[in-house]
């Protein structure tokens, strides 16, 4: 690999064609079933070789990555080489010896997604019958085993009721934290128009007080320069300049944002091998060349930029048009005279 590229460190790849649910806000339009699955072999062979490039962290997301036919032993070969192995999943899905596998070598870590403590309004908006009663179960299962865990909720408005009752329910539960997402306007999200069309003083105070009244544990997804200094430690940024994304066809992505923007894709496994496809993808150029250097708006200021790197390039391209565009809710507060000056270089 040319020496002056950063190290591809961290691997999203999502192994299964689409999803068991029908949720309203998937942003990859259930895996929009991309075709022909790459065999337990070429998976192996594909993290082998990012591993060789310096790979350490991996990602099983999707779609549904449970769904996978040979998600065990895939899970079981992937724990086996890398050090830090982590699963996103709707927790509908408990394939045959998967627990006796995490028993064996445990995930670093697992999300499971609960919208609402209420079982109807979960499942209305997964479109998946009893699919609260067995991610809750799921849920249970991973405190059981001792496993490092967060639920994720998706939220599209500012309530603060159904986000009170979910800390309850988290609790009640035992899991480590729970992960406040705002819906984006991309894929089945498209006309969800929340980031854009709520007062943006009504979102920063939702924020605050999520900050202020909730448990330190309840963890809001927000950008760096809306949190409070003393909450910046726990928050999460995208690896984006060192990030690879793989398509269950093979197809290489940012993340899985290449399942409903065939622009942000190039090259697939494994006519292209994984070394080719750093070093020459386009999409992975372009973010090296552009982020966080030529950030624009309030973001090219803020003093975060290199860490946070405009939070979600994928939300920016959505809502600016371009991954180099501010994150919406920071351009918000700002054009409101509401950005926190102090994080403004």
């Amino acid at each position: 690999m040319t020496s002056q590229l950063p190290t591809p460190r961290v691997l999203y790849i999502n192994p299964a064609d689409g999803c068991n649910l029908h949720c309203k806000h998937c942003w990859v339009n259930e895996g929009s079933r991309t075709g022909k699955l790459l065999s337990l072999e070429q998976w192996k062979d594909l993290l082998t070789q990012a591993k060789a490039l310096g790979a350490g962290y991996v990602k099983l997301t999707g779609g549904e990555p449970l769904l996978y036919k040979d998600i065990v032993p895939l899970y079981r070969f992937t724990a086996d080489i890398f050090p830090q192995v982590a699963i996103e999943t709707n927790g509908t899905l408990q394939p045959d010896g998967l627990w006796e596998t995490f028993l064996n070598k445990k995930p670093f870590h697992v999300s499971v997604s609960i919208d609402s403590a209420n079982p109807d309004i979960h499942d209305e908006f997964r479109g998946g019958t009893d699919a609260w009663k067995k991610t809750v179960a799921f849920a249970k299962k991973l405190v059981e085993h001792g496993i490092n865990n967060q639920v994720i909720m998706s939220i599209a408005d500012l309530r603060r009721q159904p986000v009170k009752d979910m800390a309850r329910l988290v609790e009640k539960l035992g899991v480590s934290t729970l992960k406040i997402n705002f819906i984006i306007p991309s894929g089945r999200g498209k006309n969800n128009n929340f980031s854009r069309n709520s007062p943006i003083k009504e979102i920063l105070d939702f924020i605050a007080w999520i900050h202020e009244e909730m448990p330190d544990w309840v963890l809001p997804s927000v950008p760096a320069a809306l949190l409070p200094v003393n909450h910046l430690k726990k928050l999460g940024y995208c690896p984006v300049r060192n990030l690879m994304g793989v398509l269950p066809d093979g197809i290489f992505s940012l993340c899985g944002v290449a399942f409903s923007r065939k622009d942000m894709a190039w090259g697939k496994f494994p006519e292209t091998s994984v070394q080719e496809a750093w070093e020459n993808s386009p999409v992975y150029r372009m973010i090296r060349s552009s982020v966080p250097g030529h950030l624009e708006g309030v973001c090219r200021r803020c003093m975060h930029k290199n860490s946070c790197a405009g939070r979600c390039v994928v939300n920016n391209l959505e809502t600016g048009g371009s991954i180099t565009s501010p994150d919406i809710l920071c351009q918000r507060a700002y054009d409101a005279g509401l950005f926190p000056e102090t994080r403004l270089l």
